[in-house]
């Protein structure tokens, strides 16, 4: 067996609780877009995109398809998409397997979230970020590079989990708000808010104000 396949089958074993952590590292050394697993954030998002489909229940994802389907009729950019976005979008994330996997895209951009992101000043309608805020350190920075590729009048929706997803993935986090921080974060940035609270899902709506 090739050390591909046998890291899949560990990444699977790791999701049911299995003790295989030492060995993938092992392999993950043989696989060019796994090495460094898991401290090295490229490699452990590149392996999450495997199993992707099985971190976040389908009734979520329905709930998050359905409040974010308003925006399907303007241009949408889908900052840290992984392998799923919830509507037609161009979709920015730092790992390729994650982008191979996602079929919602309309273009593919490798990009670091704490760096400029590489678009037009007001060149989208809408901006999605689901379950992405928690892992950015600079998320200030982040929130003005939104409004500057945001059209005036635009909408960022932010999506967030009350509580941990995943167990595994909290070890990548770099902060955690309550939701009123969050808020008063986004609105500090120049956004209009409201938000919306389902089944333990924070959906923040911010207008761009600029």
């Amino acid at each position: 067996m090739n050390p591909e396949t046998s890291f899949l089958i560990g990444l699977m074993k790791l999701q049911y609780g299995l003790r295989v952590k030492s060995r993938l590292r092992t392999l993950s050394s043989r696989i060019p877009w796994a090495k460094g697993w898991p401290e090295n954030n490229s490699s452990f998002w590149n392996a999450e995109a495997f199993m992707w489909n099985h971190k976040i229940e389908k009734e979520k994802r329905e709930l998050i398809t359905q409040k974010l389907s308003f925006l399907r009729e303007g241009k949408n950019l889908d900052l840290g998409c992984g392998s799923y976005s919830y509507l037609p979008s161009v979709g920015v994330d730092f790992s390729e397997k994650m982008l191979q996997f996602n079929g919602q895209l309309t273009q593919k951009v490798v990009g670091d979230l704490e760096k400029k992101l590489p678009f037009n000043h007001s060149e989208f309608d809408s901006v999605t970020a689901v379950f992405v805020l928690n892992y950015i350190k600079n998320y200030g920075k982040l929130l003005q590079e939104i409004k500057q590729v945001l059209k005036k009048g635009g909408t960022l929706m932010v999506v967030l989990y009350s509580r941990n997803i995943n167990n595994w993935q909290q070890q990548k986090e770099v902060n955690h708000c309550s939701v009123e921080e969050w808020k008063d974060i986004l609105i500090s940035q120049g956004f209009r808010v409201s938000l919306s609270i389902r089944e333990g899902l924070w959906f923040f709506k911010g207008i761009n104000l600029k």
